[in-house]
């Protein structure tokens, strides 16, 4: 769950390798997370976001575009927006994690929160 931290920051906790793979958007260009929030977002706002990934309690911190956005929840899909993943050191550290926790599962049929 996404919430505001001080001066606009946003936490994303993703509890579990099932959440994250419904939440990583492997067709968007470096990768890119889904974070359910209620916060309106637009298409190519710049964002800020800590993240902590399942088995872990380190918030890595993550600049990113907004690439996706789900104006309200429709049946599993939670109302927010998707960021895409920096080619910074940072945004790479996150994807390179990202992609070790769903190996195997990336190219699944399984739905997400954004497909």
């Amino acid at each position: 769950m996404a919430m505001p931290g001080r001066g606009g920051v946003l936490t994303c906790h993703i509890e579990d390798v099932a959440t994250l793979y419904a939440s990583y958007l492997s067709f968007v260009e470096n990768g890119a997370l889904f974070v359910p929030s209620s916060r309106v977002q637009k298409l190519g706002d710049e964002v800020f976001i800590a993240v902590t990934l399942p088995n872990s309690s380190e918030r890595l911190p993550m600049n990113g575009k907004v690439v996706w956005v789900n104006h309200k929840a429709q049946a599993n899909r939670p109302a927010g927006f998707a960021v895409q993943i920096g080619t910074d050191l940072s945004g790479q550290k996150i994807k390179n994690e990202v992609e070790r926790l769903l190996v195997g599962k990336i190219d699944s049929q399984q739905s997400t929160y954004t497909m």
